[in-house]
């Protein structure tokens, strides 16, 4: 009876190795999908996604809040960091949309993003992350 008990012991610990081995891979290890091949939850001017945020927040996170986006706006100001990011803003300068495309997705995109300028109509497509004193829009990809 010891043996048979030991034996159900020892399985018990494969299996629970085998568990935490699998949930730390899905947890950590699973590559996020690219932008590029994420179809958008919402198709939206910035405009109209600005006004819904301003008008109750909390209704326009549950509804926009990590959902693709595919934004279409006129192109306020073009801003590239220090580390390679460049944050397109759209609406208003200082209370509106801010596209972020990371240095990675830049690179890849070095010849739309040269061609980004002020007052041009603009198509966007990232994750909505919320709003601060702006709405903001990670993970970018400017549409061609």
């Amino acid at each position: 009876m010891s043996k048979k008990i030991w034996r159900l012991a020892g399985i018990g610990v494969l299996l629970a190795i085998a568990s935490a081995g699998f949930a730390y891979w899905y947890g950590f290890m699973r590559k996020e999908k690219p932008i590029e091949k994420m179809k958008p939850d919402i198709e939206i001017s910035a405009d109209s996604l600005f006004s819904a945020f301003s008008a109750n927040e909390k209704s326009a996170t549950e509804k926009f809040g990590g959902k693709i986006l595919l934004l279409k706006s006129n192109i306020v100001s073009v801003e590239k960091d220090g580390s390679g990011n460049v944050t397109v803003t759209l609406v208003d300068p200082m209370m509106g949309v801010t596209c972020t495309i990371d240095s990675l997705e830049a690179v890849k995109q070095k010849t739309e993003i040269a061609a980004l300028t002020e007052g041009q109509p603009v198509t966007i497509k990232g994750r909505c992350d919320g709003m601060l004193t702006d709405v903001k829009i990670s993970k970018c990809m400017v549409v061609k």
